[in-house]
C-alpha cells in the first residue's frame, strides 16, 4: 500500500555558493536514484544572516510504497549525500501526510 508523502529539507551551514551548487547537483541524483527526479524542486538561498543554504520541496504529493520502510534509508542517503559534499553542514527533513490534513 502507498501513502501520500510530502516532502521539504533544508540544509544550512553551507560553506558558500559553490558548495551549495554542489550540494544540488549531489541532492538532485539521489532524487533521480530514488525515482523522485523531477518530483521535487531543489534552490539555492541565503538566510537572513547572509550564509547559504540549499533546500527543497516535492511539487505535489509523493505516492511512497512501503513508506515505514524507505523513510530511514532515504533519510540515511541524504544524510550522507549532504556530508560528502559538505561535511560541516546540517540537513533537516519535514515530512508531511496530506491526506491527513
Amino acid at each position: 500500500m502507498s501513502v501520500n508523502i510530502d516532502l521539504a529539507f533544508t540544509v544550512t551551514g553551507v560553506a558558500d555558493e559553490p558548495q551549495a551548487r554542489e550540494l544540488v547537483g549531489a541532492l538532485e541524483e539521489l532524487m533521480r536514484d530514488e525515482s523522485l527526479g523531477g518530483y521535487v524542486a531543489i534552490t539555492v538561498g541565503v538566510d537572513d544572516e547572509g550564509s547559504f543554504l540549499v533546500s527543497g520541496k516535492n511539487r505535489f504529493p509523493l505516492g511512497i510504497s512501503r513508506f515505514d520502510l524507505w523513510q530511514p534509508h532515504f533519510e540515511g542517503l541524504f544524510a550522507m549525500t549532504v556530508a560528502d559534499v559538505a561535511a560541516a553542514a546540517s540537513p533537516e527533513i519535514t515530512w508531511g501526510y496530506p491526506d491527513e490534513e
